[in-house]
């Protein structure tokens, strides 16, 4: 047993190495191919500080108070494609040209007719304004301007963006969605440049290209599928609550884990303002946002997988109370493992694209700075863990198992996008190849490991492209790096600690105990409904002369109807219909007793009446006081059809014979309970082609969507037309009418029908 723990180590360790020289392969790529990894820091804060003050001045803003904030910065997808040289006007971008820009933001006090806002400019290494925006400082950023007020502002605004020797062309003016948008021609630039201006909120940067009759469709399309994004990730939002909803009132919902990884999440998400993310109000609004989602999503994708097992998360419970034992080391590590791979197979797809004629990368591979309110490595990681993990469950729950766990790699790679290459074919097939081995990881491992691999997947390529730039990002290496330390150091942590401590004390969400309950009961009650239909006849005895047709439904898991069909030494033929009052355990014990003394008591010369209060002196010596049993015990001689019925509170049977139908309505008390009693018997002939049927309750108590019962007329209806027809026939005429009355209702009782039927050749 010893050995076996060190071999288990050496696998962790080779698996975690193997992974980080996955990551390093993937860097190598990143590195060589992709703008954002090229080599470089730019110069120091002083001097990008001094060049946001002169174009501030130029432009007539007055600092409000302290310092511009500088960072560094890889912008948007729109900003990342001036590194995608396309057309023939289009020169190639310089080879150690980067895509970080620095950027400057600062709250500030506008020109005349101008509200306060914050004004925020991006500069390339060298110092030249690549993208600048202004915010409104207000409650609300949107607050909007006239729209000739607004084209005055970025008429004003604009020319900041030029370099020495350049100018402005005539502006191109159209409206998208009713907000003003302008295009200048930059003319003087090299390679050829125009100038992009949104108006609401003021946003303006340099495009690639000329300024040519198709450019402003092409803004307007890559606007459009933006919108979209945002109607489609407000449609999932929305979509994502109602299902947090249906859980809720399901009582099937779990949102401790849920809710301390979206207040970590919220934690990590910087609400201070940039370029991107407009004034404090609307970042704060926007973390939030944000943190929610990997709310929903985690708590949504967690509950509905431990609805379905149990122990799907149980070591990241442990982790969160503090009982991290090997079973979560385990996971912790092996998460590692495939988080550094994924990160390598991320940077790799994105940088081979770089080669690929037609492919390129959408967006940077690392958005700076790592920690904004429009994201961060914690809150992405554990969104597109939630991601993978919800479509799995929801895949388990519409898919045969073999093909849920392809459907939720086809979905998360879809909807989530872990893979920024365009066109979008492209983006969805690496997309799909990194979602389908976080669904490998999630359906193999665990949640715990799916999250571990998620999280490191983003944090380790910000560590790394932050420790090339240390003398910007010393903090944000900090920040990156040390969850991946601990991560490794719990992992390892938890392998040397006690396996039972892991589990011990630690209690599963109510609504998972409760599932389990329901679990066991279920599985119970199966075997108890097993049980009772082995207590009934396998094969029904052939007669000659006679048909005997039987049927018995189950209303719940195990009910109380029995019947069974004997032969004794006398050459009698016994028939006994039952029902045992009540459901599952006790009623089960009932009806095997009854069974049991039945077959023990028939014959032997006794007379039905005779063998009923034998049987009720057994069940009473039995205990078997919760239980009482009616049963109707009838005694044929075969030959010449004479019977002898006794009744023990049983529905009275029906007797269908030269086209009548009678009740033979006699009875007695039931067996089981109450003062001892005795029975009497009904003696009668049943006659050539004349039938004896047995009823329990849950025939003529069953009733429809309007609670009307079925009854004992309409049986007598049916029983009279179908009279000269066999048993079997005569016994699914009476069903198929019982069924045409329910109209699809679940019956609450059990229902049993025995049908006894003495044919023409039987008579004398």
């Amino acid at each position: 047993m010893r050995s076996s723990v060190p071999v288990r180590k050496t696998a962790l360790l080779l698996g975690l190495v193997g992974g980080l020289l996955a990551c390093a392969a993937g860097v190598a790529l990143a590195t060589a191919l992709l703008p954002e990894w090229r080599a470089g820091d730019p110069p120091d804060a002083a001097f990008f500080r001094e060049r946001y003050r002169q174009l501030a001045a130029r432009a007539g803003f007055v600092a409000v108070s302290g310092e511009p904030r500088i960072s560094l910065t890889t912008g948007t997808r729109r900003s990342y494609e001036v590194f995608h040289a396309t057309g023939a006007d289009a020169a190639p971008q310089p080879a150690g040209r980067t895509a970080i820009h620095v950027e400057a933001i600062q709250d500030v006090r506008g020109p005349r007719g101008w509200p306060d806002g914050n004004l925020g400019v991006q500069f390339s290494f060298g110092g030249e304004p690549r993208w600048l925006s202004w915010w409104h400082r207000g409650v609300n950023p949107f607050v909007l301007p006239r729209p000739d007020e607004a084209i005055r502002r970025a008429e004003r605004l604009a020319p900041l963006l030029l370099r020495a020797g350049e100018s402005l062309g005539p502006r191109n003016l159209d409206y998208f969605a009713g907000t003003p948008r302008l295009l200048f021609p930059i003319a003087g630039s090299s390679p050829p440049q125009h100038l992009l201006a949104i108006t609401q909120p003021m946003t303006a940067g340099r495009q690639r290209g000329k300024l040519t009759g198709e450019t402003a469709a092409e803004v307007a399309a890559a606007m459009s599928r933006m919108f979209v994004r945002v109607f489609a990730s407000t449609l999932g939002f929305v979509l994502l609550l109602g299902l947090f909803v249906v859980l809720a009132l399901k009582a099937r919902l779990s949102v401790v884990n849920g809710a301390l990884l979206a207040l970590v999440a919220l934690v990590t998400l910087n609400p201070a303002p940039t370029s991107f993310s407009g004034s404090a109000v609307f970042s704060a609004l926007t973390a939030v946002t944000l943190a929610a989602w990997v709310f929903l999503l985690w708590s949504a994708a967690e509950s509905l997988l431990r609805s379905t097992d149990a122990s799907f998360t149980t070591s990241l419970d442990a982790l969160r109370t503090g009982r991290l034992g090997p079973r979560g080391g385990k996971s912790l590590l092996l998460g590692f493992g495939f988080g550094a791979a994924l990160a390598g197979l991320r940077l790799a797809l994105a940088g081979l694209a770089e080669t690929v004629p037609g492919l390129h990368a959408a967006g940077p591979s690392v958005d700076l700075p790592v920690f904004s309110a429009l994201g961060s490595p914690v809150a992405d990681g554990a969104r597109l863990a939630g991601g993978v993990g919800l479509a799995l469950a929801l895949a388990f729950r519409l898919f045969p198992i073999r093909w849920a766990p392809v459907a939720a790699a086809l979905a998360a790679g879809a909807l989530f996008s872990p893979v920024a290459v365009e066109p979008w074919g492209a983006g969805l097939a690496g997309g799909v190849l990194v979602a389908g081995l976080l669904t490998w990881v999630a359906h193999r491992h665990g949640l715990t490991a799916l999250l571990t691999a998620s999280l490191v997947s983003a944090l380790l390529p910000a560590a790394i492209l932050a420790a090339l730039h240390l003398a910007w990002l010393p903090g944000t290496f900090a920040a990156t790096a040390l969850p991946c330390a601990a991560i490794l150091l719990l992992g390892w942590l938890g392998l040397s600690r006690s396996a039972v401590r892991e589990v011990q004390h630690l209690s599963s969400p109510a609504f998972v105990r409760r599932l389990e309950e329901e679990r066991r009961l279920k599985h119970e009650m199966s075997l108890l409904a097993r049980m009772q239909r082995g207590l009934l006849p396998r094969t029904l005895p052939k007669v000659e002369g006679y048909e005997i047709a039987a049927r018995s439904l189950i209303a719940t898991e195990a009910g109380g109807d029995l019947y069974d069909v004997l032969r004794d030494e006398e050459g009698y033929l016994w028939l006994a219909a039952g029902d045992v009052a009540g459901h599952g355990y006790s009623c089960a014990i009932a009806q095997a007793m009854t069974k049991a003394a039945l077959a023990s008591l028939a014959g032997r010369g006794r007379a039905p009446s005779e063998v009923l209060q034998r049987m009720d002196r057994v069940l009473r010596a039995a205990g078997a006081k919760r239980n009482f049993t009616s049963l109707a015990l009838l005694r044929l001689h075969p030959g010449t059809g004479e019977a002898v019925l006794s009744n023990a509170a049983y529905p009275f049977p029906l007797l269908a014979a030269g086209g009548e139908v009678q009740e033979l309505a006699f009875s007695g008390l039931p067996l089981g309970q109450g003062p001892e009693r005795s029975y009497e018997d009904y003696a009668f002939r049943l006659p050539a082609g004349g039938a004896l049927v047995f009823c329990s309750d849950g025939l003529f108590e069953a009733a429809d969507s309007e609670e009307a019962f079925y009854g004992d007329e309409r049986a007598r209806k049916i029983l009279r037309l179908a009279a000269g027809r066999d048993a079997g026939s005569i016994l699914e005429a009476l069903m198929a009418d019982w069924n045409h009355h329910l109209r699809g209702v679940q019956p609450l009782d059990d229902t049993t029908v025995v049908v006894l039927k003495r044919t023409a050749e039987g008579g004398r």
